[in-house]
């Protein structure tokens, strides 16, 4: 009996231990709840070059070097503040959050004490898959470590904690802790000029966040441009004083070098006061132009003013808007 129990032994020790097979790559719905484009944008895409330069999965400049996100923001404070809900993108358990930290831009707020990511939240999806939710609005997170979230489930908003110059949503999926592409998948390296079919986002989430390689940010009309990456459009349209500069301004995303910008203007008498065409010299992820006049003297004649902006690539129309506001006169 002793004789056989060790020859059964032996065979057993020679068993070779097979480890389970990794499971599939989580399928990610959108992380927010919003139109992409009529409420929020794509401002940054996962950069792919290895070294000093940046390329996004389409070979384009829709990001900077180093970046392992998507940025998904929202145009003003104003809607940061109004509450854009981020969500889960598959279910899960989640790891770690963070919350408490102000919603301040980081030029103004200096040194983070290591707290890059802001308010954030850790979902944890198996076989080594993670995904990050950043920059979230102080005081949203709805979740704790060891909740399990269904897929699309809320976990907090959209903010500007962290290292943020504007209220966004930074989206980062990890596998074995290294960052991850959810437009080209896993097993893709680089970039290519058609993106590839290995996207690991649902058909809904693909088709919303589909390649748009320049889209406008805002664009208004009023006594000056904004100086930052933020815009706080509250009040606009309501009124300028009679003697202020009249302006026609755009901010937007991926502006190209040969692309044109057309500025038109017009007074409460449908004379045209300002009517420029600007090709963009440099372009780049973020781009703000603008054109306009000063007042004449005495100031404005009172009536409603109405503005164009036209941006052309090739000869061919991106996009356009069309503003008014009143005058009370000079």
């Amino acid at each position: 009996m002793t004789r056989n129990r060790l020859v059964i032994a032996a065979v057993l020790l020679m068993v070779p231990v097979i480890a389970p097979a990794a499971g599939p790559p989580p399928r990610l719905g959108l992380p927010v709840q919003c139109r992409i484009v009529d409420d929020c944008l794509v401002q940054k895409l996962v950069d792919l070059d290895p070294g000093p330069g940046r390329s996004d999965y389409r070979c384009g400049t829709l990001t900077t070097d180093g970046h392992d996100g998507i940025d998904i923001r929202v145009r003003t404070l104003a809607d940061m503040r109004a509450g854009v809900a981020v969500v889960a993108a598959a279910p899960g358990r989640v790891l770690r959050t963070r919350d408490g930290e102000p919603d301040i831009s980081v030029k103004a707020r200096g040194d983070l004490g290591g707290r890059d990511a802001g308010n954030s939240v850790i979902v944890d999806h198996g076989d080594g898959w993670q995904t990050q939710y950043s920059h979230l609005r102080q005081g949203s997170v709805m979740v704790r470590p060891g909740d399990v979230v269904g897929a699309a489930a809320e976990i907090g908003k959209i903010g500007m904690s962290g290292n943020a110059e504007f209220p966004h949503l930074h989206f980062t999926l990890r596998h074995n802790a290294a960052a991850v592409d959810p437009f080209i998948g896993r097993a893709a390296v680089g970039c290519r000029p058609d993106g590839g079919a290995a996207t690991l986002w649902t058909p809904a989430a693909a088709a919303a966040l589909r390649y748009r390689p320049t889209m406008l940010i805002a664009a208004g009309i009023g006594p000056a441009a904004p100086t930052g990456a933020v815009v706080d459009r509250e009040g606009a349209g309501t009124g300028i004083a009679a003697d202020a500069p009249l302006l026609l301004w755009a901010q937007v995303i991926g502006a190209a070098p040969g692309d044109t910008q057309g500025f038109q203007i017009r007074d409460a008498a449908e004379r045209m006061i300002v009517d420029v065409s600007r090709p963009v010299d440099r372009g780049g992820l973020y781009w703000l132009g603008y054109s306009g006049r000063r007042a004449p003297p005495g100031g404005w004649p009172a009536g409603t003013y109405s503005g164009r902006y036209q941006y052309l690539r090739g000869g061919v129309l991106l996009f356009e808007r069309e503003f008014r506001i009143s005058m009370p006169g000079g």
